[in-house]
């Protein structure tokens, strides 16, 4: 259970959406939801943003994240729930915001090897200690050379950053290749 003020406005930033006739992509829709939240929300108000900067390169999209959460932490910016897949974006809790103003919280999973994974569906405090993309993709039945490659990508990105050399992709097994109908 939880107790909550009383808000004069929710602003929210959730999920993927598009104008294509307008010429909008969803980034740029992203970016003008974006725009109005900082505009708009004050002292009183309840922000939820789900996954900021996805829809542009790692570094610029995590620059813009970084930006907007700590622009939504400041003193007098109301209530903001921000999930994110930048794990370095947990760091703004110990940042030189003030003390208690950004608390990381994480929703636990179970990963098995005979299983797969579970999502269990429960707030902890802190930051999550590990992302979960491969163990999904596995899930969803990617192609097992597919699954162990992105593993080898992903732990070589972790451990060097930016890698001089990343692991080569798996030859190609099953047969020989065919041209798509």
């Amino acid at each position: 259970s939880a107790v909550m003020p009383v808000f004069d406005r929710v602003l929210a930033r959730v999920g993927a959406s598009d104008s294509q006739v307008r010429g909008l992509s969803t980034f740029m829709s992203e970016m003008l939801d974006t725009s109005r939240i900082l505009r708009e929300a004050g002292r009183r108000s309840l922000t939820i943003i789900d996954e900021l900067g996805r829809g542009t390169s790692t570094h610029d999209g995590f620059g813009i994240a970084w930006a907007v959460a700590q622009r939504l932490a400041r003193p007098g910016a109301g209530l903001t729930l921000f999930a994110t897949h930048f794990h370095e974006l947990t760091a703004l809790e110990e940042s030189q915001l003030p003390r208690g103003v950004v608390a990381n919280a994480h929703v636990s999973a179970h990963v098995s090897s005979d299983s797969g994974m579970t999502m269990l569906y429960q707030v902890h405090p802190g930051a999550c200690d590990r992302s979960f993309g491969v163990h999904v993709a596995a899930v969803t039945a990617f192609p097992e050379e597919v699954v162990a490659h992105a593993t080898a990508l992903a732990e070589a990105w972790e451990t060097e950053r930016r890698p001089a050399a990343l692991p080569p992709p798996p030859p190609r097994g099953g047969g020989e290749e065919t041209a798509p109908p």
